[in-house]
């Protein structure tokens, strides 16, 4: 049933205070990943891009992963990918320890939490590695899909939605989506106007 608009006046103020609870709080981090599939599909599906970013924009961590398999065209074509970028780049195994010691203890947000940290726990088990040991995770998606505010009487919920392209590059790219991701965490909290964005938010140099 459709939430009064009292109601949705709640969820989006409640939104909007996670937002603001996890940019104050240093221990945040937003993750990526860009994949061979997906593992519904496919329980053979790998990581071939991952990033973590911090709550200044910064990469912690990222980087292309060579997969176990080579990723087909409908794949390549999503994310841009291809087989010969990710030939030469270190295997999940071999970076996993990384990935591990940046995310311990931190409040890991990925902007669909289902996918991403689930592909990512699965890939810890698949190489018999321990998963990393995290103080919290966040589903930005669901958060801002509350704060959006449209109901979807289909699925009898919030309307899931799309990560929005505010710095306006090339998306399912593991950094930019990081970005996006944080960029709509400020949204929600207020600390961030789109339609302010200059030609300097845009075009920044990394």
């Amino acid at each position: 049933m459709k939430p009064t608009d009292s109601q949705l006046a709640e969820y989006k103020e409640a939104a909007k205070q996670w937002a603001q609870e996890r940019l104050a709080d240093g221990n945040t981090v937003i993750l990526d990943l860009e994949s061979t599939g997906l593992l519904r599909e496919d329980p053979e599906t790998e990581i071939a891009q991952i990033c973590i970013l911090d709550l200044q924009g910064r990469p912690l961590f990222s980087m292309l992963l060579k997969p176990s398999q080579p990723m087909n065209e409908k794949v390549i074509g999503i994310h841009k990918i291809s087989n010969e970028q990710v030939i030469n780049q270190p295997t999940f195994p071999q970076i996993a320890k990384i990935i591990s010691f940046v995310l311990r203890n931190k409040h890991v947000v990925a902007w669909n939490l289902d996918f991403d940290w689930k592909l990512l726990v699965h890939m810890f088990k698949k190489y018999d590695l321990p998963k990393p040991e995290v103080a919290g995770l966040s589903c930005s998606m669901d958060k801002y899909s509350e704060w959006a505010g449209e109901w979807s009487t289909k699925k009898d919920g919030f309307k899931w939605q799309k990560l929005p392209n505010f710095l306006g590059e090339e998306a399912h790219d593991a950094q930019v989506d990081c970005r996006n991701t944080l960029k709509a965490i400020q949204k929600m909290a207020g600390a961030f106007n789109e339609e302010e964005l200059t030609v300097d938010d845009i075009d920044l140099d990394f």
